[in-house]
């Protein structure tokens, strides 16, 4: 294991991270645009462009936080014009009140204790906070447990890098209620209204040699040193070379979102 911090390792691979990873369903877009109405989008954690691009080409008033600079680098070349500001969502300050507040796999992170009332703060009244992520399903249940098993063999498992134990063999059709999806942010049906979850299904294929960077751009990968990430992941490469060459998941992209209330009666506790 190195020293380095989990959430800034995407940076050492910024264009191969926009290569290998996928986007985000043209419906989810559409529908928490509609859902907000009329006025400027903040995302945050912008990354490579890999959201802010279907965002973007709605033609909104469209801001992005990416603390990042080499991320942000490939995201101004990815989605030009669109204003970027080299900062984290804690260290920045709004400058104006935002309809919609988007954070495409990056709202965890954040910090925990603090973002539901920096969210509040950036929002105006009757904003909408939506944060969303890619969850990925592996029907295959041997293929499955046999990735599972080459984590564990490589002990990844017991330092929480493994991936193929969040690389589901099922899922719900239809996602929970809110506070049971989303357990670690039980803080904001207490402050937002309107807290549910949508689902959106798509499907992505990869070859061995495709998920083989694709696995190299997951933060628990980059973390392990070169040589036990490059180990794991030629074993990983091994079970699906047995199973044909080809791995097909399924992509559930969830999204939490909940409402600011219209009337300023509802205030978050706590200090910023």
């Amino acid at each position: 294991m190195t020293s380095r911090v989990r959430g800034q390792v995407f940076g050492e691979q910024a264009e191969e991270y926009h290569r290998v990873r996928p986007g985000y369903p043209a419906g989810l877009v559409s529908d928490l645009l509609a859902l907000a109405g009329p006025g400027p989008v903040l995302e945050v954690g912008a990354g490579t462009g890999k959201a802010t691009a279907a965002f973007a080409a709605h033609d909104v008033d469209l801001t992005c936080l990416e603390p990042d600079a080499r991320m942000a680098a490939v995201l101004r070349r990815t989605v030009p014009g669109v204003p970027i500001v080299e900062t984290t969502f804690e260290d920045w300050t709004p400058d104006r009140a935002y309809g919609l507040l988007i954070s495409a796999q990056a709202w965890h992170w954040v910090d925990p204790a603090r973002r539901t009332r920096l969210a509040f703060d950036a929002l105006a009244p009757g904003g909408v906070l939506a944060p969303f992520w890619n969850v990925f399903l592996l029907a295959d249940e041997r293929l499955h447990t046999e990735l599972a098993a080459v984590d564990s063999r490589h002990g990844l498992a017991e330092i929480g890098q493994a991936p193929h134990a969040l690389l589901l063999s099922s899922i719900p059709a239809e996602p929970r209620e809110f506070a049971a999806e989303w357990p670690d942010m039980a803080d904001v049906p207490e402050v937002f209204t309107e807290a549910h979850t949508r689902r959106y299904r798509s499907a992505r294929s990869y070859t061995s040699a495709a998920y083989r960077d694709h696995l190299r751009s997951i933060s628990g990968f980059r973390m392990l040193d070169e040589d036990r990430r490059e180990a794991a992941i030629d074993d990983l490469i091994a079970v699906i070379d047995d199973h044909g060459g080809t791995i097909e998941l399924t992509v559930f992209t969830d999204v939490a979102i909940a409402r600011r209330p219209a009337s300023p009666a509802v205030q978050p506790g706590g200090e910023h």
